[in-house]
């Protein structure tokens, strides 16, 4: 809406501006036929029917119209002195009245510049606010690729220490299974040499009580 109300008002100031010059135009072409009438003389003046106006925006013009009314009453009269102070003071109101609408045309100009460099300062701070909104968004993807990174890195490493903690648990009870059975063994071999043992301290001690009946024996 801000784009399109510049815009139309841009439109409106070219169309005025337009305007004016063709006033201008007009009042210049005026002037100069009044100029060359006051220079032919008096008695050779052939008042112009008034030179169709522009909308009354600016002073003077119904003033301009109501002296045309009173030159052309003067001339009819015959009173040529009085017609060429009229035609005089015509010129001079034309003038200010030239030099108002330029004034009114640069003042024009002035402000359609000062809008023009805001609607550049705008846009200009509009492209900066999309550059840094651009760069939030590629800087947002990245951080979200990152973390998806990261979250993928972290499920794998999960998965592998599962892995190694299944390999690990199936390893320990392996070797404990191992250990037990050399357990197992030692103890059945410990067991066999204490059996092995215990039968020889009995035929020992048969053996001695066997000497020593004999020795008393004899």
């Amino acid at each position: 809406m801000d784009q399109q109300a510049k815009k139309h008002l841009q439109e409106e100031f070219d169309a005025s501006l337009e305007e004016k010059d063709q006033y201008i135009s007009v009042l210049q072409t005026q002037v100069s036929l009044l100029k060359q009438r006051l220079r032919n003389g008096p008695m050779n003046i052939d008042i112009p029917k008034p030179l169709p106006q522009m909308e009354p925006q600016a002073e003077g013009v119904t003033e301009e119209k109501n002296t045309e009314s009173d030159v052309e009453a003067v001339v009819g009269d015959g009173a040529s002195a009085n017609t060429l102070e009229i035609l005089q003071q015509r010129v001079k109101r034309q003038e200010n009245l030239l030099q108002r609408c330029k004034k009114t045309i640069q003042s024009h100009k002035e402000q359609c510049t000062l809008l023009t460099s805001e609607k550049e300062a705008l846009q200009e701070q509009l492209d900066e606010r999309l550059q840094e909104l651009e760069k939030m968004k590629e800087l947002h993807m990245a951080e979200k690729t990152k973390l998806i990174t990261q979250l993928r890195d972290a499920k794998n490493l999960i998965e592998q220490l599962e892995q190694d903690k299944g390999m690990v648990i199936a390893e320990t009870k392996r070797q404990m299974h191992e250990t037990l059975e050399m357990k197992e063994e030692e103890i059945a071999l410990l067991r066999s040499r204490i059996k092995e043992m215990t039968t020889q301290g009995e035929e020992l001690r048969e053996q001695k009580e066997k000497s020593e009946r004999a020795d008393a024996l004899g």
